[in-house]
């Protein structure tokens, strides 16, 4: 008889772990870490259903730490069995991991694991090392055994190398989407139809909301009040995937806006510029992209790539209108943090976010209209101009999800994921309706049988 626990990303939309049991077999599909509140960043220390020795196999959808971010921790803890990934993703946890490796051993020494944002500092880089070499990739399409389970990838379109997995277990096809990207991407192919399905597994991030319709326009309006202004534009973005497209979307808009044409643009991250080179490595991946057109990467003119401490310091001088693209994304940690200590409290700077705010991040804060907030210690008054633009995302919306769930050939049992309640609640009464499928909103510790 098989089964599956949802042990993470339910109810929530971080700590993604699937656990499917057949025969005495046991089978994760991702390990993430919890992000967030205090009590959604403790989940990272509850006992796993079943010890990490006592697990055949991962499978790894992509390479975000809500995705990946457990896998050195249950290493550590005894986890010697096969991890399955594409090539990118593999080459992608290797940056990803050592950046959460990096940033635990950080916050640790200046005490700052009280913060909500911060994750607990429960392993090393050599728990990360010893994790990619336990790591083997697939190519898309291409079938092959996990546990003696056929499984499949599939391009999900949500970040390089990202892929949604369909299992073989006791003659059930069992379809997990990690994250479902967007369609008409700059930079990705659109996701894969899904054929057919007895159980889909799916993520429902933006599952009660459509994005907006035109992002670049929107990122415009906001740099040029930001210009005029007259003070620092800090965006916090991912430095997997965001970053480039910010990059991208600024480069296009320099040749479009004359104010922005003479900006200075840094990109303070050096795991963004890790991912850029990902790029580079695996062009089959994505759609033809110019990287390096008379030196501009991503067509971004005046741009500076900050790279050692000394340089991401050196910002904090820079006089005048400048665009600052940094991670994290939920500004959870990273140097994005130094840029917001130094601009939250300027009335002349623009703090834009370009993503999903988790519950309890910093970015959650700022952006529901928190008057002061507290970084390094340090309680300071919100006097910035702030904003958000969701068109960003690399999570399909609403709509994006019922053209992928369209694709379906069959009729699965469907279980909402990755999402917070209202959102997974409501993309449940949509494939209730729409789809007449048996729907169901996915509960943190509990099991079904498939």
């Amino acid at each position: 008889m098989a089964e599956l626990t949802f042990v993470g990303a339910a109810g929530t939309v971080t700590g993604s772990k699937h656990l499917l049991t057949s025969n005495g077999r046991n089978i994760f599909v991702d390990c993430g870490l919890f992000q967030g509140t205090q009590d959604i960043v403790a989940l990272n220390s509850v006992p796993l259903p079943v010890a990490p020795a006592e697990l055949d196999a991962v499978v790894i959808t992509h390479g975000h730490v809500d995705h990946i971010g457990y896998l050195p921790k249950l290493v550590r803890d005894g986890f010697k069995g096969p991890i399955y990934a594409t090539t990118p993703t593999r080459a992608l946890m290797n940056i990803v991991l050592e950046d959460a490796t990096h940033l635990q051993r950080h916050l640790k020494k200046r005490g700052f694991h009280e913060e909500p944002y911060a994750p607990p500092p429960f392993y090393d880089e050599s728990n990360v090392q010893q994790t990619i070499q336990q790591t083997q990739t697939f190519d898309l399409e291409k079938p092959f055994q996990v546990a003696g389970f056929s499984a499949i990838y599939k391009n999900a379109a949500h970040i390089i190398g990202s892929a949604f997995v369909g299992i073989e277990v006791e003659g059930k096809r069992i379809i997990f989407s990690g994250d479902i990207g967007r369609y008409n991407r700059t930079l990705l192919y659109d996701p894969t139809p899904m054929g057919e399905a007895d159980v889909l597994v799916c993520e429902s991030t933006y599952g009660d909301r459509v994005h907006p319709p035109d992002a670049l326009a929107q990122l415009g309006q906001t740099l040029a009040a930001g210009v005029v202004r007259g003070g620092a534009i800090v965006i916090p973005a991912f430095a997997v995937e965001r970053s480039q497209e910010i990059l991208l979307s600024i480069g296009q808009l320099q040749r479009q806006l004359p104010a922005l044409a003479n900006v200075p643009v840094f990109l303070d991250s050096p795991m963004a510029a890790h991912v850029d080179q990902l790029f580079k490595d695996y062009p089959d991946w994505h759609k033809p992209v110019a990287f390096e057109t008379d030196g501009k990467p991503f067509g971004c003119s005046n741009l500076t790539v900050a790279i050692e401490t000394e340089q991401s310091k050196a910002i904090a001088n820079v006089k005048g209108p400048h665009i600052i693209v940094s991670a994290s994304g939920m500004a959870a940690g990273g140097r994005v943090l130094h840029h917001l200590h130094n601009h939250l409290s300027d009335p002349t700077a623009t703090i834009l976010f370009v993503g999903f705010q988790g519950a309890g991040t910093l970015g959650f804060l700022i952006t529901n209209g928190a008057k002061t907030v507290r970084i390094y210690g340090d309680v300071l008054p919100v006097r910035a101009a702030t904003g958000i633009i969701s068109g960003y995302s690399a999570h399909a919306d609403r709509n994006e999800i019922q053209q992928w769930l369209n694709t379906c050939t069959s009729k699965p049992t469907y279980y909402a994921v990755h999402g917070d309640p209202v959102s997974a609640q409501s993309l449940c009464d949509l494939v209730k309706m729409k789809y007449g499928w048996d729907a169901h909103v996915a509960a943190r510790g509990t099991t079904v049988t498939l």
